[in-house]
């Protein structure tokens, strides 16, 4: 599902902000999914689903093993015209859509994303 204006609730008067804000988290949500995608091929085989939750904007790849459920979690939340990307294992850094900061953007996403795949499961 596409990420839509009404996935969150900005506060304030300043439209220009607001429209700022959903442009980081048309460009956040490519990024996350492209991540979530990559791992769930490589790692996973396809076999995992990746969702999207609207507020707070949230994305999970939840797959079973051995008949176990199993997700990765990531979170995003407005502050200063940014969006802070949250993990459960330690990623928490504002996105700012910057083109020189988009490798590393990426880095750090796929790192939490395999670091909770770590936690809960290792896979070989």
């Amino acid at each position: 599902m596409p990420v839509t204006e009404a996935d969150f609730n900005l506060q304030g008067r300043v439209e220009n902000y607001r429209a700022r804000v959903f442009e980081l988290l048309v460009a956040l949500d490519s990024l996350v999914r492209q991540q979530l995608e990559a791992v769930n091929r490589e790692k996973l085989g396809g076999s995992g689903r990746i969702s999207y939750e609207p507020r707070p904007p949230r994305w999970t790849l939840a797959w079973k093993s051995k008949g176990r459920p199993y997700e990765i979690n990531l979170m995003a939340f407005a502050q200063g015209g940014a969006w802070v990307i949250h993990g459960r294992t330690g990623l928490d850094r504002p996105f700012q859509n910057l083109k020189s900061l988009r490798e590393r953007d990426e880095a750090a996403i796929r790192q939490e994303i395999l670091d909770q795949m770590e936690t809960d499961l290792p896979i070989r």
